[in-house]
């Protein structure tokens, strides 16, 4: 099946008006919500359309028969013209998800973290009857609350700019007070915000607590160096995700 189809992605706070130009279907926010998925009609294709974003922005990714892609691609770029539309590279989408503190597997997350850990504990249900993984996440939230010892955190390094750095990449450990915590698992240069910033993996005995990141002072150490580094659960940019939701 995979060969059969092709996928395109369009986000912005623009993105609604360009893909309503070429759909006769509705496209509103009631018609499409946040996080839907519906067939509609693209131009002279037709194909589905899934309501969601990796940049934080309002957007849309469209899957349809790989004959139409080509032509989908040409349509959108003459509706988008009037409204600046540009090709996207992956290194600006991974820019803008740091921003909004997306995770990303493999990078940021993997087999061995527990959603609770990760900020993604929203995704899970216990009040199911039985799925797999279920009994090791009840303990967990028994004994350690809405705070887990392991978890996942926006960071933003100050004082830095975007032209000498340095900049967050990997791996470069995070201090709290006189004591290594975690470390960066991604972070980038993020242009709409205008700060360096990322995602790191942190530990506190007590649980990592949003009190436990206001109580602490931290400091990333790059090339051997410390830099005052700013931590919160929520991501930096559109914590509310009305943009993304809008």
């Amino acid at each position: 099946m995979t060969a059969g189809y092709g996928l395109l992605s369009l986000h912005g706070p623009k993105s609604r008006e360009i893909l309503q130009s070429i759909s006769s279907d509705t496209l509103s926010n009631e018609a499409l919500p946040f996080g839907a998925a519906k067939e509609i009609d693209l131009a002279h294709a037709r194909g589905w359309v899934i309501r969601r974003s990796f940049v934080g922005e309002l957007g849309y990714e469209m899957l349809v028969s790989t004959e139409f892609v080509g032509h989908l691609h040409e349509a959108l770029l003459q509706a988008g013209e009037p409204h600046g539309l540009r090709h996207m590279g992956m290194f600006a989408f991974n820019a803008c998800r740091l921003e909004k503190g997306f995770r990303h597997f493999g990078h940021d997350i993997g087999e061995d973290d527990t959603p609770f850990e990760v900020g993604l504990g929203f995704c899970v249900d216990l009040t199911k009857p039985h799925f797999l993984g279920k009994a090791r996440l009840s303990h967990q939230k028994q004994t350690q609350g809405p705070a887990p010892q392991y978890r996942i955190a926006s960071v933003r390094m100050e004082g830095v700019r975007a032209e000498e750095g340095p900049y967050l990449i990997h791996n470069e450990p995070v201090w709290r007070d006189d004591e290594i915590v975690g470390f960066i698992t991604s972070g980038d240069w993020g242009f709409r915000l205008g700060a360096m910033v990322g995602l790191a993996s942190l530990y506190g005995e007590e649980g990592v607590s949003q009190a436990w990141l206001e109580e602490g002072n931290f400091e990333v150490q790059v090339a051997g160096q410390m830099y005052a580094l700013t931590v919160q659960l929520q991501p930096f940019y559109d914590g509310s995700g009305e943009k993304m939701r809008s």
